[in-house]
C-alpha cells in the first residue's frame, strides 16, 4: 500500500518539526512563560508550529499503527491465537525499544506508550465496527472530561479558605520546582556527564507521565480509528483514498481551521501550569482540532500525489515512511549528539527558526539515505532487527538483486 508508506513518510517529517524544540529544552521550557526564544522573529515560527503542525501529525502516526495492526491481523486467518500471541510479542519488544530509546537517547518517546497502549488494541479486534467507532468517541471525550472535572474540583476548592491556601501554596512550589529543573537541565545537558545527562532525562520523563490520563485515551482514540480504516480499506490505494476521505475533508476543514486558531490563540495566554478555563479550551481544541486537520492533510496529499506534484520526491518520502522506525530513531540519535555535551553540546540554543532549517536538512537526508538503504536492503536496520525479534529467526536482510 503506497499510500501508506507516503503518509508514514511525511508524518516523519511533521513530528520532527514538533519534536525539534523538545530536543532543545526540558518539557517545562514549552509551556507559557518558561518558553526560552520569546522575540517576535520566533513567536511566529512557534505559532506556525502550533498551528500546522503541533498535534495534526502524531495523530497520522498512531491511526497508522492502528492500521498496521488490523494489516498484521490480516494474517491470521483461522490461526488467530498464533498471530495475537505474535503480536503481544512485537509490542513487548516495541517496549523494550522504548525503554533503552529512554534511557540513552531521549525523554519525550512514543514507543513505551505505543506499547503499552497498543496491548488495548487485541480487545478490540473481533468488536463489531459500531463498538469500535463508539469507543474511539468516548476516548476522544474522555480528556476533556477529565480536565473540566479538575477544573471544577479546583474551583471548588479555592472556595474554602484553608483548602485555597494550601491549593495556592502547593502551586508556588511546583512554579519554583519548575524554574529550579529548566535551570538545571539547560546546564545539565549542555555541560554534563552522561550519567547525569541519563538522570535527569529520567526526571523529565517521569513529567511527562504525569499527563497519562490525558495520553492514553487520545491515542488509543487513534488507534481505534486506524483499525476501523483499516477494515474499511480506506488506505487501499490512492484513488480510492481520496474518494473515501473527499467528504470527511469538506467537515474536517473548517472544524480544523477554527479549533486549530482557537488552539494557537489561547496557548499564547493560557496558564499551563495551573488548570483553568483556557486550559479545557486549549485541550479540547487540540485532541479535535489536530485530528481533523490531519484528515484535512490526508485527503491533500493523497491528491497531489495522484495528480504528481509529488512525482520528483514522491517515492523518496515512500521510502523514508518504509523505514518509520529507523528515521524516527535516527533522529533522537542525529538531534541528541547535536544537542547534547557528549556531541556539539547546543542545548537551549537553537530557536525555533534554526529549528525548522535543521528540520528541513535532516529529512533531507533521510530522503537519500534511505532511497539507497532500500536499494539494497529489504528493511531499514531497526525494522529488521523489530521483525526478526518478533519472529524468533534472522530475517533476510539483503534484496537479491543487489
Amino acid at each position: 500500500m503506497v499510500i501508506l508508506d507516503f503518509l508514514r513518510g511525511f508524518a516523519i517529517f511533521g513530528i520532527l518539526i514538533v519534536n525539534m524544540s523538545w530536543y532543545n529544552a526540558p518539557l517545562f521550557a514549552q509551556m507559557g512563560d518558561n518558553v526560552l526564544f520569546d522575540d517576535t522573529a520566533n513567536n511566529i515560527a512557534r505559532l506556525f508550529i502550533q498551528f500546522f503542525f503541533e498535534g495534526k501529525f502524531y495523530p497520522l502516526f498512531s491511526m497508522l499503527f492502528g492500521i498496521g495492526f488490523y494489516i498484521f491481523m490480516q494474517k491470521a486467518g483461522d490461526t488467530i491465537r498464533p498471530v495475537m500471541f505474535r503480536y503481544r510479542m512485537r509490542l513487548l519488544y516495541l517496549l523494550l525499544f522504548g525503554v533503552l530509546h529512554v534511557v540513552f537517547l531521549w525523554h519525550s518517546d512514543i514507543l513505551v506508550f505505543y506499547a503499552l497502549f497498543g496491548f488495548v488494541m487485541t480487545w478490540f479486534y473481533k468488536r463489531s465496527d459500531k463498538t469500535i467507532i463508539i469507543w474511539a468517541v468516548i476516548f476522544i471525550l474522555l480528556p476533556s472530561l477529565i480536565i473540566t472535572l479538575m477544573v471544577v474540583f479546583l474551583n471548588l476548592g479555592m472556595q474554602i479558605p484553608e483548602v485555597a491556601d494550601q491549593i495556592e501554596r502547593g502551586f508556588s512550589e511546583q512554579n519554583r520546582y519548575v524554574q529550579e529543573f529548566i535551570d538545571k537541565a539547560l546546564v545539565v545537558y549542555a555541560t554534563g556527564s552522561f550519567s547525569e545527562i541519563v538522570r535527569i532525562r529520567l526526571t523529565d520523563y517521569l513529567h511527562i507521565w504525569n499527563g497519562i490520563l490525558f495520553a492514553f485515551p487520545n491515542v488509543v482514540s487513534l488507534f481505534l480509528l486506524g483499525l476501523y480504516a483499516g477494515r474499511k480499506n480506506l488506505f487501499r490505494d490512492i484513488p480510492d483514498t481520496l474518494k473515501r476521505t473527499k467528504k470527511l475533508f469538506y467537515w474536517c476543514l473548517p472544524l480544523g481551521i477554527v479549533l486549530n486558531a482557537l488552539y494557537t490563540y489561547v496557548s499564547q495566554t493560557a496558564d499551563h501550569m495551573i488548570p483553568g478555563w483556557d486550559t479545557v479550551i486549549l485541550l479540547t481544541s487540540s485532541l479535535i482540532g489536530g485530528p481533523a486537520l490531519m484528515f484535512v492533510y490526508v485527503y491533500l496529499l493523497a491528491m497531489m500525489y495522484h495528480k504528481g506534484v509529488f512525482r520528483k520526491i514522491g517515492n523518496a518520502v515512500c521510502n523514508v515512511g518504509r523505514m518509520a522506525f529507523t528515521n524516527y530513531l535516527t533522529q533522537s540519535i542525529i538531534c541528541t549528539t547535536i544537542m547534547f555535551s557528549y556531541g556539539l553540546g547546543l542545548y537551549g540554543q537553537i530557536n525555533y527558526w534554526q529549528g525548522i532549517i535543521l528540520t528541513i536538512a535532516i529529512y533531507i537526508v533521510q530522503l537519500i539515505w534511505s532511497h539507497y538503504w532500500l536499494k539494497h536492503y529489504r528493511f531499514g536496520p531497526f525494522e529488521w532487527l523489530w521483525r526478526s525479534l518478533t519472529y524468533a529467526k534472522w530475517q533476510s536482510m539483503r534484496r537479491k538483486n543487489s
